[in-house]
């Protein structure tokens, strides 16, 4: 297994203008979830994020970063944070500050 198969498709609560909801893929943690969104109309890209909490805080990176992430969630949130910073690089312009 690649790490993308723990993966599963649902609907995310945050809609489009024109209330489309938007289908990722999620891989959750204690705490914490993984969201791959494939759809590049609202990014420009396909993007990976790292969700704290309830929506608290997106931590996005540009490009497809599941198998990465997949091999980490069940280290915790830190271990997916400490990812996040060493490809700060990567950090989408809509992504939350650290």
């Amino acid at each position: 297994m690649t790490g993308k198969e723990f993966f599963k498709q649902e609907s995310h609560p945050v809609l489009r203008s024109l209330g489309i909801p938007v289908f990722n893929s999620t891989l959750h943690g204690e705490g914490f979830y993984l969201s791959y969104n494939m759809d590049t109309r609202d990014y420009g890209c396909v993007t990976t994020a790292l969700v704290f909490g309830n929506m608290e805080k997106f931590l996005i990176l540009a490009g497809d970063h599941r198998e990465q992430y997949a091999a980490l969630v069940n280290k915790g949130f830190d271990a997916c944070l400490e990812y996040f910073k060493a490809h700060i690089d990567k950090a989408h312009e809509y992504s939350d500050k650290i």
